[in-house]
């Protein structure tokens, strides 16, 4: 490969519905970049085993190109695209959404160009839809509803009555599909069901249509503004009700306000989380976009920022430990590579490209706790979940020939 620099792609949702979460995948990949060139972080951190030595990679220097989805699948395929064409990208990252990582895994499967996608949560990204050139560090909507169960049990109990609204997508069925299944497995039961268009701003409408439904819980299954604009309207129309949001965020912990007090969910991963790899990214993060924001409370880390900062030292690594970056080697490199990305050992697995990591369940605290970005605790310790190759959506993936 000629030259003195090579490009990471970054294809985010910078502006739509996900975008809160977009921006901080963006800010993770930057990060992570900033610290192969000129060391830093982790790649400084002795408790993080990597071959990175701050000094780019395998003798260049890295950039990167970004480009915005919107929140739209069609984007991000054209924007892949664009990122491999022009820009000659090595090593694709982002999608946010699940629709957009899917056309972003296409893309680099068409390209042969390793694609780690950061915050999309579909189980057929590394189930029906996997390929070959794509890795999984989130967790899918699978290991988020096997990580909530035993929470939800000593929280609520199991004879429960639950209203549930999710998005109106392929993502949001088969997170319904997943959240049923568990919850029908600790006894509770469905008494409503609505499925909501993503970019919907006012859920006042769904709140009022439960005024005559005897439920017990309300489940949400949403994203982003979505997450935000949900909460706010079932928290205002019933202040005591007991509200599950399977996939939370501190960016959607922070704008939904006093609405997330008492919300139990998951997410990514936790500012809270005690390890000395977590405590490396949060200072990094802290030091690098403190000064530049003016805000203590943006300077704070979330878990889509974790996770894309994870996967692109993975990438990095795993290109330093081949020593090419022919992605056939680089791929071998990855795959069955056991790590440490601050919440204990982790494999990313050589059958379906997924991480197997453990779920921090959360639970949202009162306005009045807000401070310094804690808008959450930690619920107990962060749930290890497993499944087999051939269970789950990794019985559906098939990679084909190496």
């Amino acid at each position: 490969m000629s030259g003195d620099s090579v490009t990471f792609g970054i294809n985010v949702a910078s502006s739509g519905t996900y975008s809160p979460a977009g921006q901080q995948e963006r800010r993770g990949v930057e990060l992570a970049v900033k610290h192969i060139n000129s060391g830093g972080g982790w790649v400084s951190a002795g408790s993080y085993e990597s071959p990175l030595d701050g000094d780019g990679l395998l003798g260049k220097a890295v950039e990167f190109a970004v480009e915005d989805t919107g929140s739209s699948s069609d984007t991000a395929r054209r924007n892949a695209r664009r990122l491999v064409d022009s820009e000659e990208a090595i090593m694709l990252a982002g999608g946010t959404s699940s629709n957009s990582a899917a056309a972003t895994q296409e893309v680099a499967a068409q390209n042969q160009v390793v694609y780690m996608s950061t915050t999309a949560q579909a189980g057929s990204l590394t189930g029906a839809a996997c390929n070959r050139y794509s890795f999984h560090e989130m967790v899918n909507s699978h290991m988020t509803a096997e990580a909530l169960a035993p929470v939800l049990r000593a929280e609520y109990g199991t004879d429960v009555n639950y209203a549930k609204f999710f998005e109106q997508s392929d993502w949001g069925a088969a997170f319904r599909d997943d959240m049923d299944r568990v919850l029908g497995d600790l006894g509770w039961s469905p008494v409503w069901e609505y499925n909501a268009q993503a970019g919907t701003s006012d859920y006042s409408q769904y709140a009022a249509d439960i005024e005559s439904v005897d439920f017990d819980a309300i489940v949400l299954g949403f994203r982003g503004f979505d997450a935000v604009n949900a909460l706010r309207a079932f928290r205002e129309a019933y202040p005591d009700a007991d509200i599950v949001l399977p996939l939370a965020s501190l960016a959607v912990a922070r704008t939904a306000g006093d609405a997330i007090d008492g919300v139990v969910g998951t997410v990514a991963w936790s500012p809270a989380i005690d390890s000395p790899l977590s405590d490396a990214f949060r200072e990094a993060f802290r030091e690098e976009y403190g000064s530049t924001t003016g805000s203590s409370d943006s300077a704070v880390p979330s878990g889509p920022a974790h996770v894309a900062y994870t996967q692109t030292l993975q990438y990095a690594s795993a290109v330093e430990r081949a020593g090419t970056f022919d992605p056939r080697a680089v791929i071998t490199e990855l795959e069955g590579h056991e790590y440490d990305a601050g919440l204990g050992p982790q494999t990313l697995r050589r059958c379906d490209h997924q991480a197997m990591r453990r779920v921090p369940v959360v639970k949202g605290k009162s306005e009045v706790q807000h401070s310094y970005g804690t808008y959450y605790s930690l619920v107990g310790e962060p749930t290890a979940v497993r499944y087999a190759c051939d269970s789950g959506p990794a019985a559906d993936c098939s990679l084909g020939e190496s």
